[in-house]
């Protein structure tokens, strides 16, 4: 005996959606099956779906005016693949089983499996020593599979494309909301994705206007001011660890908001008498017109670099000794995130033991500089030269953002001003 749900097809075949109620599972439960009915040969065939379910179940998400979330989600994905065997049914002139689980059990092959075009595309980025981009195909990976993992209960060998859907990628960003990660870290995490969708080409693609937008979340730019930097910079730190932390993040503010991975990319063929030059290490790999930014250096800039330079002063050398020749590109990237994080951490220690609620980082120090140099009336070419920006509107965004805040709070303490 079962209880189903039944699709009639256009031609030969009758398709129902069955809960086979005639013997539990080892789980307690009994499995839901698509029934093809043969009207032809009077005959049918079971297939599974994958879900297990009681008929208390069964009812609340099949017969329910109103199922809750879960229920709703099974419903869908149920009945398209439900769709997609009568699809595969109604292509067939002389219907047979043989011929339809041939087209239906046919490999799909590698090309539409996005776990092997991550794979591919981590291997790539490996050759290629980019080993930032890599780790954040690592990461989007992981994170796809412990989604899949944690809401079906398993990691399936394989995702085909087909499965992606805007309601998959809306699901995906739920539960990563739910386990309180940003938008902008869903974004992150699924720009990998869209670029292997984008290379594969693949027949339905789930973003877009008329599909999923991956979502951009505004990341706020924060600096501090003038009043700011004067304490900042004045204040004694408390130990040597400190201490570091304060110069490193005064030498990337004078060195027009140059960030950790070109400081420690820095050689001493780039250190002049007086300025230095470079490449963002950033760009180097995706543009063309390569913008070389020239940095005069301060007193206090070359202060930083005689206290921490290092004695090897050959022109290849790094100047600052955390990075080596004999370090492989994942190495050096470990020893630049290490770096950095040291430098944020004991920044974050030095600046409250300032009077700083905030927790400073070496981005304030980018963001710090882009905001002074406006306020000294740089021009925006100028500022957007300086951080490496190849498109002006970046650079107008980028300012844009530092400077709503500032600009709300005077507008809202001047709201009171009656003369």
């Amino acid at each position: 005996m079962t209880d189903s749900k039944r699709v009639k097809s256009e031609k030969q075949v009758i398709l129902s959606l069955d809960l086979d109620i005639r013997r539990k599972k080892s789980n307690g439960l009994y499995p839901l099956k698509i029934r093809i009915y043969n009207t032809t040969t009077q005959k049918n065939r079971y297939y599974g779906t994958g879900y297990d379910m009681d008929l208390s179940t069964y009812k609340k998400v099949f017969e329910s005016s109103k199922p809750k979330r879960r229920e709703r989600e099974i419903r869908e994905e149920v009945e398209a693949l439900l769709l997609e065997y009568k699809g595969i049914a109604q292509d067939i002139d002389d219907f047979t089983f043989d011929i339809f689980e041939e087209k239906l059990f046919k490999p799909k092959g590698e090309s539409q499996d996005a776990f092997y075009q991550y794979k591919m595309k981590i291997e790539e980025l490996d050759a290629q020593n980019k080993i930032g981009t890599k780790s954040n195909y690592n990461c989007s990976l992981k994170s796809i599979k412990q989604f899949l993992s944690e809401t079906k209960s398993r990691v399936p060998k394989r995702l085909y494309f087909s499965e992606v859907t805007p309601r998959f990628l809306k699901r995906y960003e739920q539960w990563m909301i739910d386990k309180g990660n940003s938008r902008s870290t869903v974004g992150i995490y699924l720009r990998p994705l869209r670029h292997l969708f984008n290379m594969a080409k693949p027949s339905n693609y789930p973003f877009g206007k008329d599909g999923y937008s991956i979502p951009k979340g505004r990341n706020k730019k924060k600096a501090i001011n003038k009043d700011g930097l004067k304490i900042l910079f004045e204040t004694p730190p408390e130990n040597e660890f400190q201490e570091k932390a304060k110069d490193f993040w005064f030498f990337s503010y004078l060195c027009k908001g140059m960030n950790m991975k070109d400081i420690l990319y820095l050689k001493w063929s780039q250190v002049k008498p007086k300025h230095l030059e470079f490449i963002r290490e950033k760009t180097k790999d995706t543009t063309d017109d390569q913008i070389v930014i020239r940095v005069p250096l301060s007193t206090f800039s070359k202060h930083v670099i005689n206290k921490y330079g290092s004695d090897q002063k050959g022109k290849e050398d790094y100047v600052f000794p955390v990075l080596n020749h004999s370090m492989n590109e994942e190495e050096k990237f470990k020893a630049k995130q290490n770096f950095t994080r040291l430098i944020n951490q004991h920044m974050k220690r030095f600046a409250n033991h300032s009077g700083f609620e905030e927790e400073i980082s070496t981005y304030w120090a980018r963001h710090s500089f882009a905001t002074m140099a406006i306020r000294k009336n740089a021009s925006i070419e100028y500022v957007g030269e300086s951080l490496g920006h190849s498109d002006i509107r970046t650079t107008k965004s980028y300012i844009d953002s530092i400077m709503d805040e500032e600009s709300d709070q005077k507008l809202i303490d001047g709201m009171m001003d009656f003369d």
